[in-house]
């Protein structure tokens, strides 16, 4: 494939960031023919950030990659459970998978439709030349036409242009278990409760039969603290575990900031919050940004136009379907974060697997609004504020 690079420019596209955003749009952009550097801070290319590591099936269709082996550990269903450990089983299954292969995947698909990958180099600062964004690096001095930061949280990219707004963050912790017996080893399990997990939610993601990550998000709350509780509560099948994985990360789930966008500069991924709120999953969102911003850089370098009245179109394109499900799913973890313990033991009773995936993914909030006014209780609470 021919590359062609803007004039002036050493790359058409430089991307800060190797996770699903980064590599996405590495990918993306290199597949419509624009020169791309993707430039990651970490010695390697693999899952830095601790992550359940459950995904869905429509991810790898929308990543492009085939559901490979090495990359899927097993499919899985849900189970998600109220405080009083009933359940509602949701049947739709998914992947467990080993993120690390999935994203060295993505890089492989990036670096064969042109991409050039560099680890072990960190973005510094920028500045302009005219039109064009110099790049400074740990490495080297960069000229490029439209930058991706994707590079996290604690964005530097954000900071260089001066985007101070971040998505509200959750706290979690996760430890990867050995030796593990567990109950339910196809099913990855949700727990809610205010003395669980207040504010969040803990999970048990099953690897392989003896392997599994166990985790908790929390707020306003010790996170390892009730994760140490959370594993003594199922000491039956965690209780002669070993922990050989121990990390911990802030996860945006505040919705995506109001303006991720400067001259030459796009922010995705958790620099702009595109993460779905009530769950936390950010790999399908992230990688569907990469496609977004792929698309609006390539119409950037094709009209010589990277101001930042044309990059406003990444949120435009973006919004329907993603930015739109982003805030419904806002909308249903602000109401449900409010609830009892009561409360959510009555909605596992009332609730089926349709309607917690429409909550949690703020899909058909409606739909769910109109069954729960049959119950006046449960009417008053949520569903008049869904609707």
């Amino acid at each position: 494939m021919e590359l062609k690079v803007m004039k002036g420019t050493d790359f058409d596209v430089l991307i800060v960031g190797g996770g699903p955003g980064g590599l996405s749009a590495a990918k993306f952009c290199a597949l419509k023919g624009l020169s791309v550097l993707l430039i990651e801070k970490q010695p390697a290319i693999m899952a830095w950030k601790p992550c359940g590591e459950a995904t869905s099936k429509e991810t790898f269709k929308t990543a492009g990659i085939s559901p490979k082996p090495s990359i899927v550990l097993k499919e899985a269903y849900a189970l998600v459970f109220a405080p009083n450990m009933n359940y509602v089983e949701i049947k739709q299954r998914g992947y467990s998978i080993n993120k690390t292969y999935f994203l060295q995947e993505m890089a492989a698909q990036a670096a064969k439709a042109g991409a050039r990958i560099h680890v072990r180099e960190s973005f510094e600062d920028l500045a302009y030349e005219g039109d064009v964004v110099k790049i400074k690096t740990s490495r080297s001095v960069y000229k490029t036409w439209v930058l991706i930061g994707a590079d996290g949280y604690n964005s530097t990219v954000a900071k260089a242009v001066g985007i101070s707004e971040k998505s509200e963050p959750i706290p979690t912790l996760q430890y990867v278990m050995v030796n593990v017996k567990l109950r339910y080893p196809d099913a990855v399990r949700f727990f809610l409760g205010n003395k669980i997990a207040p504010g969040g939610y803990a999970w048990i993601f099953p690897k392989s039969d003896e392997i599994a990550s166990v985790g908790i998000g929390v707020r306003g709350a010790p996170a390892k603290v009730y994760l140490d509780k959370f594993v003594e509560l199922f000491r039956e099948e965690l209780g002669r575990a070993q922990i050989i994985d121990y990390r911990g990360a802030l996860v945006p789930i505040g919705g995506m900031i109001r303006d991720s966008v400067r001259k030459g500069v796009i922010l995705i991924g958790d620099a702009a919050g595109t993460v779905i709120p009530f769950t936390g999953a950010g790999i399908h969102s992230s990688i569907a940004a990469g496609k977004v911003a792929a698309d609006v850089a390539a119409e950037a370098v094709e009209r010589k136009d990277n101001s930042e009245r044309t990059l406003r179109a990444f949120r435009e394109k973006y919004y329907d379907p993603w930015g739109r499900r982003i805030e419904r799913s806002l909308k249903a973890m602000r109401i449900f974060e409010k609830l009892s313990d009561e409360d959510l033991n009555e909605l596992s009773r009332i609730l089926d697997s349709s309607d917690i995936l429409d909550l949690a993914n703020g899909l058909n909030l409606k739909r769910v609004a109109k069954k729960l006014l049959q119950h006046p209780i449960l009417a008053a609470k949520i569903a008049k504020k869904l609707m």
